[in-house]
């Protein structure tokens, strides 16, 4: 769902951007939508890429030594990934509390920021668990 938003994100700056130099009128507040809707969207594949186990594993250590070997090493970079996001998602709620308390708004069309970055912290909480959940299971029980 995240990635066909993408796309859709995709395609409509491509408007954005043909309705800039063709008409000299581009979509009013697209440029701040489109920050912030990227954010969004990039942080709702976390979980997918992880429960996966799409992101980048070096496993030349693990086979030199061993299945055992192997197993501990990939548990051990999934609790440093589940630390990392956990980290992360702190960090992203914060800012998220902050602009709710400054007011901070979109410039143009003045919509509140907070929401877009309260979503993005939700995302990499959900993130943090599923590379938590990773630790403990084999590739083939996650979906």
């Amino acid at each position: 769902m995240a990635i066909a938003a993408l796309l859709l994100l995709a395609l409509a700056t491509t408007v954005d951007i043909v309705m800039r130099y063709v008409f000299a009128s581009p979509i009013r507040g697209f440029v701040d939508i489109a920050s912030l809707a990227g954010a969004v969207l990039l942080s709702a594949c976390f979980p997918y890429v992880l429960s996966s186990r799409g992101n980048i594993a070096i496993d030349a250590l693990g086979a030199r030594l061993g299945a055992r070997a192997a197993r501990s090493l990939n548990r051990f970079a999934a609790l440093v990934t589940a630390a990392f996001f956990a980290l992360m998602a702190w960090q992203y709620l914060r800012f998220a509390v902050e602009l709710k308390q400054d007011g901070q708004s979109i410039p143009v069309l003045r919509w509140p920021v907070w929401p877009w970055w309260a979503a993005v912290a939700v995302f990499v909480v959900v993130a943090a668990v599923v590379a938590l959940m990773t630790a403990w299971s084999r590739p083939e029980e996650l979906p």
